[in-house]
């Protein structure tokens, strides 16, 4: 009989819920993404200065990066900022621990870190979220948070975005790389959405690998989260898996079947997975208790 997944059964000891569904960012919270947002294209372009960038894709990076020339007293109509989401400290700093739990090598140039889960509503986006949030607020780099999930695609909900033209339609030549700035309060976040819902995802993942997107967006950021799709029931999931450094799963409280997290953790490989986040525990500290701690 299969168990179902509780608190002390979690690998990192990380215990989260930024709302009442894991999948839908919490209403308040001081640590927040805007869309009031001066670009932070300076680190990326000094960073690359001087530097030729030989591949397509390198270029359509730089492209969807650079600052563009504007008229006077004119905003520039297609520099697209992402929408609030309002993230408790609290989220925050638990994701915090997550990130912080994972052993990437000390020496490298960029951190590339996949969130998967089991099966949908565990609340993974949101700890991607979360994470990329946290990575830049500590480590001050520039920050991307990819959206991998080509069959059921949510950011667009997330950070108020139109669903079509994405990081899919860019993969098959139909749009340029669509990079969204954001955060008045996180400048240094950038996201760059998966598209349109996808009915045949595998062949995206195929040509993320195929054409070393991973290796060109190394050279242009500090920090790379992945939102990559639930992997226990898709015959995708080692080549998915495979985009991200290290994979942490996320777990939902009293809804995750142990059974399924032994299967997910054996078809990944279990050198792959470097945690188990585990959400919607119950809070039993205060609310006005918590600042404190």
């Amino acid at each position: 009989m299969a168990h179902r997944v509780k608190q002390r059964g979690s690998i990192s000891g990380q215990a989260l819920d930024p709302g009442a569904n894991g999948d839908q960012p919490a209403a308040n919270g001081s640590a927040q993404l805007v869309d009031e947002v001066e670009p932070m294209v300076e680190d990326a372009e000094e960073t690359n200065a001087g530097e030729e960038l030989s591949s397509q894709f390198s270029q359509s990076i730089n492209d969807a990066l650079a600052r563009r020339p504007t008229l006077p007293g004119f905003a520039d109509p297609r520099m697209e900022r992402i929408n609030s989401i309002g993230l408790p400290p609290w989220f925050i700093d638990r994701c915090r621990r997550a990130y912080l739990s994972v052993p990437f090598e000390s020496a490298v140039e960029c951190r590339v870190l996949g969130v998967t889960s089991a099966a949908y509503g565990e609340g993974k986006t949101s700890i991607s979220i979360g994470i990329a949030t946290a990575m830049a607020v500590d480590t001050k780099k520039p920050t991307l948070l990819i959206e991998c999930d080509f069959a059921a695609p949510s950011f667009y909900k997330f950070f108020g975005l139109t669903e079509a033209g994405g990081l899919s339609e860019w993969l098959e030549g139909g749009s340029r790389l669509r990079i969204v700035r954001g955060a008045a309060l996180v400048p240094n976040i950038y996201v760059i959405p998966s598209g349109a819902a996808q009915s045949e995802p595998a062949r995206f993942f195929y040509q993320l690998v195929d054409r070393n997107v991973l290796d060109g967006l190394r050279g242009i950021f500090g920090n790379v989260v992945i939102d990559l799709p639930p992997m226990l029931n898709i015959s995708y999931g080692s080549l998915a898996s495979a985009l991200a450094d290290r994979l942490l799963i996320v777990a939902r409280s009293r809804t995750t079947l142990t059974s399924d997290l032994e299967t997910l953790v054996t078809r990944i490989g279990r050198d792959r997975v470097s945690g188990i986040v585990l959400n919607g525990t119950d809070q039993r500290t205060p609310s006005w208790l918590r600042p404190l701690l």
